[in-house]
């Protein structure tokens, strides 16, 4: 939700924080690629060193995010979006997020099975919104159709940092989320059913 409707009000200093890189001649590959590496750093700290370097890992991941958006910014900006990059950044920021909830999962066994139910339903949006990216016209700038949610990478992001913030909330955190991730999946399943009854008429 952040995503589709915040992100425009603070569009500009994206752009502005681009520029210094587009100077550098970064691509947006390079800045996908090293997001998901702030993005897996982040996970390592948890597994690895557990919350003595909590902090360490909420730089890292607020990195990650940064720069995962950066991206996108670049991309736009430079003339170099493409399908193959918004796909490969789509992976990435799923693998970083299995990768995290993993770790963190392993370090607080009580957070298994909410973590067990928050991979399931991130496989589950994933395919909806693909099949979204596929079957919806794409109005927007992106490469392809983006199809909004309750909860977005934003979202996903603020969870993550919550949880190392507050690690004996994190099983309560992860269950609210999951409710919404369901309620997303469900959102975007409805569009593409009604949208595919409607082409078939």
């Amino acid at each position: 939700m952040i995503d589709t409707r915040f992100r425009p009000r603070i569009q500009k200093f994206f752009d502005w924080a681009a520029r210094p890189f587009i100077a550098m001649g970064f691509s947006p590959t390079q800045l996908t690629l090293l997001a998901a590496f702030l993005g897996l750093g982040a996970a390592g700290l948890v597994l690895f060193c557990g919350f003595s370097c909590r902090a360490a890992a909420l730089g890292a991941g607020a990195l990650s995010a940064f720069f995962d958006i950066l991206d996108g910014t670049v991309a736009r900006a430079t003339g170099t979006v493409s399908p193959l990059g918004a796909f490969l950044d789509l992976i990435l920021d799923r693998i970083v997020e299995a990768c995290f909830i993993m770790a963190f999962a392993y370090v607080f066994p009580a957070t298994v099975w909410p973590s067990m139910v928050f991979l399931t339903l991130v496989i589950v949006n994933f395919s909806a919104f693909l099949v979204a990216a596929r079957l919806f016209p794409n109005m927007g700038r992106k490469s392809m159709h983006y199809e909004g949610g309750l909860v977005e990478r934003s979202e996903t992001f603020i969870l993550f940092g919550l949880m190392l913030i507050f690690p004996e909330a994190a099983g309560v955190l992860i269950w609210i989320f999951n409710i919404l991730m369901a309620l997303t999946a469900a959102i975007r399943l409805s569009r593409i059913i009604r949208f595919a009854q409607k082409e078939s008429l």
